[in-house]
């Protein structure tokens, strides 16, 4: 499980956003685009809606951290964050906090299979140089192909027809190095 990492007055907290946490933001504020619409507010209000936020994925941090088999700490509440955040911590809070709910909702998928790597997309990729419309033109026109018809035609069949113009006039190289 992913954690956003925050230290609030010397003391270290890692929000967590869970399935429990989903639902109780969704119980309180309706969902989370909504909460962090009012911890968006530069009010006091909006700050006592981020030390509410950071409490209720520092809770689920918390208690993530004791199920991991960490030393169990102390669960903050709001008026924790709302006492001993300090003015310059507030913006580090806030991002936390969005960078939990980021973290919560994104998904990391890893099967057996995710080591493989497709040679092919990465060779494409890698490619620098790109081709400039007179460029297709020429080779189009030096294959035998109006620039009319080029424009139709699949792209890649038009470098295919590249490929084999350049092995017919031994140039070879499978069209790499021209």
């Amino acid at each position: 499980m992913k954690a956003a990492k925050i230290t609030v007055a010397g003391t270290t907290y890692f929000l967590v956003m869970d399935g429990e946490a989903m639902f109780t933001i969704r119980d309180i504020y309706g969902g989370t685009r909504l909460m962090l619409e009012k911890m968006e507010q530069d009010t006091r209000e909006g700050f006592l809606e981020t030390c509410n936020a950071a409490a209720i994925l520092a809770e689920r941090g918390e208690l993530v951290r004791r199920r991991l088999g960490y030393e169990p700490g102390r669960i903050p509440e709001r008026d924790d964050f709302a006492l001993l955040t300090q003015p310059y911590e507030i913006v580090p809070l806030k991002r936390a906090i969005a960078n939990a709910i980021k973290l919560g909702y994104g998904r990391e998928i890893t099967a057996p299979g995710d080591d493989e790597v497709d040679e092919g997309l990465e060779e494409l990729n890698q490619k620098k140089n790109k081709i400039r419309r007179a460029d297709y033109y020429r080779i189009a026109v030096l294959c035998g192909i109006s620039p009319a018809d080029a424009l139709f035609m699949p792209p890649g069949e038009v470098f295919d027809l590249w490929e084999l113009y350049l092995i017919a006039h031994g140039k070879g190289n499978n069209g790499e190095g021209n």
